[in-house]
């Protein structure tokens, strides 16, 4: 494996479920599922084949600190989105969800994450969930592996049911990741599910001591307020439909700036270079991908 790649994010990209598709338990779902987190990182991508498809873009983002080779965990279920009407109720500013719906959607997302790491490392990971946020009838969770940061699972729920999941768990030499300096905060672009109607972006992480907060300036939405607990962060939001060429073409994930809002009130710039750790050329470099067929 090659030594400057630290962090290899293969992130679900456009897909086109048919409507009398039931993912959850459809035998040749599960097994798209099962190719898709069992697929070499550094393997050729797949065909291009038309819809109905599951896209993957493939993104390297270079983190100091080891090598690790991140294998993504998708998963999208008929009627993701579920139209204009549950997109209509998405807000910039996330609300908090505590109690029964917290905890379910927590425990969901934490039997999804522990399937993916044993798929693609044969063993059990300490995921915890990070962050929980609500915006409008749907919730977020983020469960990260504290004893390195590399495994990482992101969970959407509409009205309490899975919609997509998707991250990346760590390669066999990989190393943990430093600490995020003082006001700072690091991540990975790129994260997004798509159908005819729309997609959705989301950006997760982990940010600085003295970080409370961070917004994020998005193409789609303007500012993104996130979620920022713990030392981690998460944030998303709802986009126009996108292709796996467009995908390609635009690594930074349609952000186009972060700014942190440090404990004593005052914002700082963090620029896509330091979130990502890559560099300008890097970020302008488009990304190559491949796609899987669902039957």
């Amino acid at each position: 494996m090659n030594d400057i790649l630290d962090h290899t994010l293969r992130d679900l990209d456009p897909a086109v479920t048919p409507a009398d598709l039931d993912a959850s338990t459809d035998p040749k779902a599960r097994a798209l599922l099962a190719r898709v987190v069992g697929t070499d990182p550094m393997g050729a991508p797949a065909p291009a084949t038309s819809s109905p498809r599951v896209l993957t873009a493939r993104r390297l983002t270079m983190v100091s600190g080891g090598v690790a080779a991140g294998i993504a965990a998708a998963l999208l279920l008929p009627g993701v989105f579920g139209g204009g009407t549950a997109m209509a109720a998405w807000t910039a500013t996330p609300h908090t969800v505590s109690g029964d719906r917290a905890t379910v959607a927590q425990e969901k997302c934490l039997d999804h994450a522990q399937d993916a790491a044993m798929r693609t490392t044969g063993r059990e990971l300490g995921f915890r969930p990070v962050v929980t946020e609500g915006r409008g009838p749907w919730t977020l969770v983020y469960v990260n592996d504290d004893s390195s940061h590399l495994a990482e699972i992101r969970c959407l729920f509409r009205d309490g049911d899975l919609a997509a999941a998707g991250g990346t768990t760590p390669g066999p030499d990989a190393r943990p990741l430093p600490p995020v300096p003082a006001g700072s905060a690091r991540a990975a672009l790129g994260s997004v599910v798509s159908s005819s109607e729309e997609s959705v972006r989301i950006v997760t992480g982990r940010v600085g001591p003295g970080v409370v907060g961070l917004e994020l300036s998005t193409e789609a939405k303007g500012s993104v307020t996130a979620t920022v607990t713990g030392g981690y962060f998460a944030a998303w939001w709802p986009d126009a439909p996108t292709t796996e060429e467009r995908e390609n073409a635009s690594p930074r994930g349609g952000v186009t700036g972060v700014t942190t809002i440090l404990q004593d009130g005052s914002r700082r710039s963090v620029s896509l270079e330091e979130l990502t750790g890559r560099t300008t050329a890097q970020l302008n470099t488009p990304a190559t991908g491949g796609s899987v067929k669902l039957d």
